[in-house]
């Protein structure tokens, strides 16, 4: 009989359950890819090479869903607002990206994901801040050309 979990029923975090702290499981993800990462206020930054001489910062810092279950949230800035004509396009956009959704935050177009904690591994964590990082490059060049502001 298999086993369903009532919605808002609460369970440890795998990272906690496997004995890693947010921090830790990060780590693992990044170093498996030799990616860089750095603490700073609020969470972690990575930088991703996302082809030849060309890199993205995605931020990636821990947060709670409406349950009270650990997220991890990813994100990456694409352009600031004002480099965006028709913002009808970005909405257009979202409905064709298999990874993340773009948003606003600020005066900066971003490229958002979360994911669930307690049931991530890292192969899922690695794509999720990788495609981030790809497609936000991406639109960053759409808009500032061969400029790699991020």
């Amino acid at each position: 009989m298999r086993r369903v979990r009532a919605v808002g029923a609460r369970t440890r975090d795998r990272t906690e359950g496997d004995g890693m702290d947010f921090g830790s499981f990060l780590t693992q993800v990044c170093g498996s890819q030799r990616w860089a990462m750095a603490q700073g206020q609020g969470g972690y930054r990575v930088e991703v090479p996302t082809e030849v001489g060309r890199s993205q910062v995605v931020n990636v810092s821990q947060g709670r869903d409406p349950d009270g279950r650990s997220l991890a949230w990813i994100w990456s800035v694409v352009c600031e607002t004002t480099g965006i004509g028709d913002p009808y396009y970005l909405l257009r956009l979202n409905a064709d990206l298999p990874y993340g959704a773009l948003a606003v935050r600020d005066n900066h177009v971003v490229l958002t994901e979360t994911q669930l904690m307690e049931t991530a591994d890292t192969e899922e964590v690695m794509r999720a801040i990788f495609y981030v990082a790809k497609y936000a490059d991406d639109l960053e060049k759409q808009v500032y050309g061969n400029i790699d502001r991020n």
